[in-house]
């Protein structure tokens, strides 16, 4: 399952709005009454923060969980463009405050979330993410460790409900399986069209990326067709082998071989496209994996941003999303990196 909803955090009355998302959201994935107002008070410090320090910025809620993950996570970020923070750890400790105030509100998203991370930049601007899981499911089998920590953030063009990109991952031992989709426009139908590539993911994890692109482009002919690409990461060998087709973007990063762009083929899964290829690169032990839909700008990177790529997947994805979004179509950006 998986749900995203963004809400621009503009005056104070946006912030109940915000607490009352958050607390439906935490009571879908099973959180109990205590855990959910935990979840409640975070969302209530992070959008008093924007509002107090920045005066606006945006509040994502995702709730993400794969069929062979005995979880589902109740994902937030909070993001600005304000004047960041000079000393980050300081202000993350109670009773730490740049105001009169008691500066209780990245102590508190601290305390209160399972996991948090958070990141920060002198007149770019600051990111939070807060994290919570489900309590395990009772039937779910034991599952081995995953070898790739993969985040993302997929979000809707404004004014629709339903996002028209999609995204899904597989892990096995160490073979990893990365999928973006973007359906041609907006709307359900885009919407269809990509979740149906996830699907054939889902039912085809033993494919390469060639195959599995192959099977998609069948799969999409009823649909309006979508931007496909594929990423297969073999940590053991220190390989990725990709095929796309449409533009979606993917690059590699590596503080040794620094950023290598990933090749696709024009056209549109479904459709028409040329004959589909795959392109193998050297995977580092420092590999880091960014695909994005063309949601965002080209010129999307991690150059601009020192240590980003040493944060959650998640906190990557939120701070790219925030800084590079057109604005003006669905979003998605996908995050992998070793765990």
């Amino acid at each position: 399952m998986r749900d995203s909803l963004r809400i621009l955090v503009e005056e104070p009355s946006t912030a109940a709005a915000v607490r009352r998302a958050a607390r439906k959201m935490a009571t879908e994935i099973g959180l109990n009454e205590t855990r959910a107002e935990e979840v409640v008070i975070v969302v209530s410090e992070a959008c008093t923060n924007l509002l107090k320090h920045v005066g606006q910025g945006e509040i994502l809620l995702h709730t993400t969980g794969e069929e062979q993950e005995p979880h589902t996570r109740l994902e937030l970020l909070a993001l600005d463009r304000g004047p960041g923070m000079h000393d980050l750890e300081q202000c993350i400790k109670d009773g730490f405050s740049t105001s009169s105030t008691a500066g209780q509100g990245l102590g508190a998203i601290v305390r209160l979330s399972k996991e948090s991370d958070f990141y920060s930049v002198p007149r770019k601007g600051t990111a939070v993410l807060a994290r919570w899981f489900s309590p395990v499911q009772q039937d779910a089998v034991s599952q081995v460790d995953p070898c790739m920590r993969i985040g993302a953030v997929n979000i809707s063009k404004p004014g629709q409900d339903s996002c028209g990109d999609s995204w899904g991952a597989l892990q096995s031992n160490q073979q990893v399986t990365i999928l973006v989709a973007d359906g041609l426009g907006h709307g359900p139908e885009a919407n269809h069209a990509s979740s149906e590539a996830v699907r054939v993911l889902q039912n085809y994890p033993e494919l390469s990326p060639k195959a599995l692109l192959e099977r998609v482009h069948l799969a999409l002919r009823s649909t309006r067709g979508a931007a496909v690409a594929v990423a297969g990461i073999d940590m053991a060998a220190g390989k990725l082998t990709f095929a796309g087709v449409g533009n979606i973007s993917g690059q590699i990063y590596s503080v040794t071989q620094g950023r290598r762009h990933l090749v696709s083929v024009n056209g549109t899964a479904g459709h028409e496209c040329q004959r589909l290829r795959e392109f193998t690169y050297d995977w580092p032990s420092d590999g880091l994996l960014v695909l994005h839909s063309d949601g965002l700008t080209s010129s999307a990177g991690l150059e601009p941003y020192p240590g980003l790529s040493l944060r959650d997947p998640v906190l990557i994805a939120g701070v790219l999303y925030r800084d590079c979004s057109r604005g003006n179509d669905d979003s998605t950006v996908v995050v992998a990196k070793a765990a």
